[in-house]
This record gives structure tokens, sequence and C-alpha cells, in this order.
């Protein structure tokens, strides 16, 4: 009697076990679903940001290192010598907690009449399951 209800118990135990690692295992989010959102994080906060909509990309801003609202507006309207002529998702990587959003972009230089274009990487970090963009005072880009 003993040895059956030892069996069946065991039974039961590992049942558990794979169901709470299955369910587990369906919380966590696949690496295509972090790409895809990452993809639509970087959108959005680019075309938030070509539309000057400022306290909108603060908002999706990792706090790390991040300046007051006031600071960060004025470097960003600052970087308006800069004209964005369009600015898209080239590629998206994901790894660790941290993702990499290259972006094609076409852009215009002060008193140059022909556009540039290049690629950059942008950054990001996922926190509390949402992607936050790593704040970086950009430099002004050198023409090639």
């Amino acid at each position: 009697m003993k040895k059956r209800l030892y069996d069946i118990l065991a039974t039961f135990g590992v049942m558990a076990g794979f169901i709470s690692l299955f369910f587990g295992c369906a919380s966590i989010p696949k690496e295509a679903d972090l790409k895809d959102s990452l993809r639509l994080a970087a959108e959005t906060y680019w075309k938030l940001r070509l539309d000057d909509r400022f306290e909108d990309t603060y908002k999706m801003e990792n706090d790390r290192g991040l300046p007051p609202f006031e600071k960060y507006r004025d470097l960003a309207r600052a970087m308006r010598k800069i004209k964005i002529v369009s600015i898209s998702v080239k590629d998206v990587s994901v790894h660790e907690g941290k993702g990499d959003v290259d972006l094609d972009w076409r852009y215009m230089l002060p008193k140059i009449s022909k556009p540039f274009q290049d690629t950059i990487k942008d950054e990001w970090t996922l926190i509390n399951g949402k992607w936050r963009h790593s704040f970086v005072v950009a430099e002004s880009p050198s023409p090639r």
C-alpha cells in the first residue's frame, strides 16, 4: 500500500513539475516576439521624435543617465540643425535584455544642399517588459 501511494505521489509530482515548467516557459517571450516589439518601439519612437513630440519620447527613454525633461527637450531641439529627411528600421537584434536597432537615415546638414545617407545603431534596454531607448547625446555626423 505504501509503495502504491508513493508511486501515485511521485507521478503527480512529476506531472506538476512538467505543468509548471510548461506554463513557466510559456510566459517567457520568444526572441521573435521581442524583435517584433523592439521594431515597433523603435518605429514609434522615431516617428514621435520627427514630429517633435518630446514629452512622449522622453517617456520611452531609459531612466539611467537621463537628464531632466527641459534639458532633454533642449538637446532634442538642438538636433534640428540636422534635418532628417527619412529614417527607417533596417535590422533588429536582441540579446540578454538588450536590443540593437540599425536605422537607415537620410539627413541634410546646414549649408550643404546634398543629403547624406548612413546607417546608425540605436541601443535599447528591456525594462519590466517594455523597451526603453538608451539616451545618448549624439555628436554631429561627419559627411562621407
